[in-house]
């Protein structure tokens, strides 16, 4: 029977390896960890749970460190986990049956990493099933694929110092990868380091003095720049990346969200739209570019990329919260609330999602009482709505119009000139 070995390298991880090892424990024949240098109980816990550990000098490369935890192995297959990480139950049978199955005709297996967050704007995030228990609190996490389960003995070896992997090795050495649907659950990812970016970065700019033609490499100097706010330097590295490859869409992701973050909306949109017209580009590309249009007043155009997008991804909550947007800009409020309710029920404990929720029935409100003649009540009900969605330019133009009924001309032109910019569709004849 093929045997699995648990493989880890760590460092002061007292808080959380317990419950690494408990998830993987009942699946693994051997646990092997490479600790680089720990201070706390980390070694100890270790070693509660049968694990056999090496410690080993840190040398700035994540990469050398997992390879140590390679050649420590005795079993036939590698599962590779961090210890702020927990690996799904039905995830851990499934990761069983593989390795009794000597990998059902693979030699590597992906899998799902969720990097627990609330950060529903980045790419890739998946909303979470509401009462997870897995979820700990959080509305969702960011789907990564990774390659964490693979034969041991085939020479396989993790590259990169930093954001290290080992599918290129696996793929050069004629493996057979395949993709599984098992999660393994990562809640380390939502916890900002401002001292393990620095590190983090400072390998990324070693990695690209060793490979300046890998686009890989410059996007991940990219995205370290940027969640140290290194804004200009984090587009120029993204810029590179697409330089060496135009299609890469990390990097042509990257450097839209800089430039959309900037305001900068045609700078965005020519980024975006040749990863569009590929056929493959995932839903992230077409919300965004649906958000363009809706910016600039081409609400038809915006209309027919956010019906791609949630075609793509029916599931996705940016998705579903734009094209609510654009049905109300419209006239079609009553179908852009059942899409704010769908949202709502796929994400109950994101706030911003249940704000627009209530927002949208605010400012309903506030139609019928300005309809009604009740310039005053429906005023306050705008103000209510507009303190839980600042961003919606039906607020802005109904205060607007009931300013203008009050007399109050410049407050008007304000509240109009606020709606043109977040969507000049909004803006009526009468109005302008």
């Amino acid at each position: 029977m093929p045997r699995l070995s648990v493989v880890m390298i760590v460092k002061n991880e007292s808080h959380c390896l317990a419950d690494c090892l408990e998830s993987a424990q009942s699946i693994a024949d051997e646990i092997v960890i490479a600790d680089t240098g720990s201070t706390d109980d980390t070694v100890s816990i270790a070693k509660r749970f049968g694990a056999r550990t090496d410690r080993i000098e840190w040398q700035d490369d994540f990469a050398a460190a997992r390879n140590h935890s390679i050649d420590m192995a005795t079993g036939d297959w590698l599962l590779h986990l961090d210890a702020d990480e927990v690996v799904d139950a039905a995830g851990a049978q499934r990761i069983r049956e593989l390795v009794d199955r000597d990998g059902e005709g693979a030699d590597a297996i992906e899998v799902t990493l969720a990097n627990y967050c609330n950060e529903m704007r980045a790419w890739r995030w998946v909303a979470a099933t509401p009462g997870d228990p897995m979820a700990r609190g959080f509305s969702g996490y960011i789907a990564a694929p990774l390659l964490r389960l693979f034969r041991n003995h085939r020479g396989y070896r993790y590259r990169e110092p930093v954001h290290e992997n080992i599918t290129e090795s696996v793929m050069e050495l004629g493996g057979c990868i395949r993709a599984e649907p098992i999660l393994i659950h990562h809640y380390g990812y939502a916890e900002r380091n401002d001292a393990k970016a620095r590190l983090y970065l400072a390998i990324a700019r070693e990695k690209i003095a060793r490979r300046p033609n890998d686009p890989k490499a410059w996007h991940d100097l990219a995205e370290q720049l940027l969640a140290l706010g290194e804004t200009e330097e984090a587009a120029d590295a993204a810029r590179h990346a697409l330089q060496i490859d135009s299609n890469h869409l990390a990097a042509s992701t990257t450097l839209a969200t800089i430039h959309l973050n900037a305001g900068h909306l045609e700078e965005a949109r020519n980024v975006l739209e040749p990863i569009a017209s590929l056929g493959t580009a995932p839903s992230h590309v077409f919300t965004a570019l649906a958000a363009i249009a809706c910016k600039q007043g081409r609400i038809e155009d915006a209309r027919l990329l956010i019906e791609s997008a949630i075609a793509r991804d029916a599931r996705s909550i940016m998705g579903l919260l734009y094209r609510a947007r654009i049905l109300d800009v419209q006239g079609e409020a009553l179908e852009a609330k059942k899409d704010l309710c769908t949202a709502s029920a796929l994400a109950p404990s994101m706030e911003e999602v249940q704000h627009r929720l209530r927002a949208h029935a605010r400012r309903i409100d506030a139609e019928r009482k300005h309809a009604q003649g009740d310039l005053m009540g429906a005023l306050a009900t705008y103000v209510e709505a507009l303190k839980l969605d600042s961003e919606d330019p039906l607020i802005h133009a109904g205060i607007g119009r009931v300013s203008n009924s009050l007399g109050k001309v410049e407050s008007a032109q304000r509240c109009f000139e606020r709606a043109r910019a977040l969507c000049p569709a909004v803006i009526s004849q009468e109005s302008t």
